[in-house]
């Protein structure tokens, strides 16, 4: 299992320990699957709220599919991210 926006996760956490009201607002560009789990996620984080993977059916449960889980398996995919690519960018 991977953790779905840990990173986005943790820039909410940071925001939070100041104890100021904030608010989160998201960009675009995203798979409607990915962007689901992140907000789901990111939303539980921000409330200091966990939640079970296994995610109860809602409104909303088919952008989850095709597991209906909150984060992510692990895949084969192949990471087409080069060392030199990622320099370039950098």
């Amino acid at each position: 299992m991977v953790i779905v926006s840990l990173g986005h996760g943790k820039c909410v956490e940071f925001v939070k320990k100041y104890g100021l009201p904030f608010l989160m607002v998201g960009g675009g560009g995203y798979t409607i699957r990915n962007v689901s789990r992140c907000w789901t996620y990111e939303t539980s984080v921000a409330l200091g709220v966990e939640i079970a993977n296994e995610l109860p059916y809602n409104d909303y449960f088919e952008y989850f599919g095709p597991d209906f889980k909150l984060h992510i398996s692990p895949s084969n995919m192949a990471n087409q991210n080069t060392p030199e690519y990622l320099e370039k960018i950098k």
